[in-house]
């Protein structure tokens, strides 16, 4: 068998639906059957996922007790990743819009500030500050490969609308909504701030498919889930499957 580990937050759940799927399908990773446990990181049991020793952040000593003891041959992260959606769901009255380096023909917001790129990537690396220290912490406790899975892009404006209350506890203003390419942006920062933990850390990093962004640059439609900014169970097939092309060269022979 090889036995994966999946670690995460809201997004881990259509993770592990996928990854269920794929077991029941008979899916075999590194050349044996593949077998899984995910956990998620704000089960009572292990929170908070971070302790502070010293200088340095530990993980939960139960979480490390069971790295210890589940022995996985990879690990697969889903942390966070709605980090973006809390600081580009709604404008404030002065808008404000930046160019993005990678794809900088991107439409800018007619009327908006345009602020530099940097100062929106420190604004959100500050913002996952707790994302990235578990990322490395998880990294320190264990020498199994990790990957970590990029989180869904953003969905449409039209399912903002629908579910209102999974981001306002009042009502709101729609007027004050994001664009969907300013939040595209901002979600293409985010990746690019996972890609350089990875690349510092260790760690695989599994893009999301390019069939699964729209060409509007939100979430595809196939693989939305039952709310306004986590995908479905398809979704998470696909993503695992990428994380076993990504890590089975580490895997090394497996028994058959």
């Amino acid at each position: 068998m090889t036995k994966i580990l999946g670690l995460g937050h809201s997004h881990v759940v259509a993770i592990a639906k996928g990854c269920y799927e794929l077991q029941h399908e008979g899916f075999r990773l590194g050349g044996a059957p593949l077998v899984s446990r995910f956990l998620y990181l704000y089960d009572p049991e292990i929170t908070p996922t971070l302790t502070e020793q010293g200088a340095a952040s530990r993980l939960n000593p139960r979480l490390r007790q069971i790295l210890d003891e589940e022995r996985p041959d990879a690990i697969v992260l889903s942390i966070g990743g709605n980090e973006h959606i809390a600081l580009s769901v709604t404008q404030p009255k002065e808008r404000f819009d930046f160019i993005l380096g990678a794809e900088p023909d991107l439409d800018l917001e007619s009327g908006a500030i345009v602020l530099p790129e940097a100062a929106i990537r420190e604004t959100l690396r500050e913002k996952m500050a707790p994302t990235l220290a578990t990322i490395e912490a998880i990294r320190s406790e264990t020498a199994a490969p990790i990957v970590c899975l990029e989180p869904p892009p953003p969905l449409p404006n039209s399912r903002i609308l629908e579910c209102p209350q999974e981001f306002f506890r009042k009502s709101f203003d729609p007027r004050k909504l994001s664009g969907e390419i300013f939040r595209y942006k901002m979600w293409r920062t985010q990746s690019a701030i996972y890609r350089d933990v990875c690349a510092r850390a260790d760690i695989l990093f599994a893009p999301v498919p390019a069939e699964f962004i729209a060409p509007s640059r939100v979430l595809a439609e196939a693989v939305w889930g039952a709310d306004a900014s986590h995908a479905n169970a398809l979704f998470g097939r696909r993503m695992i499957q990428r994380a076993g092309e990504l890590v089975e060269p580490r895997l090394g022979d497996r028994p058959q």
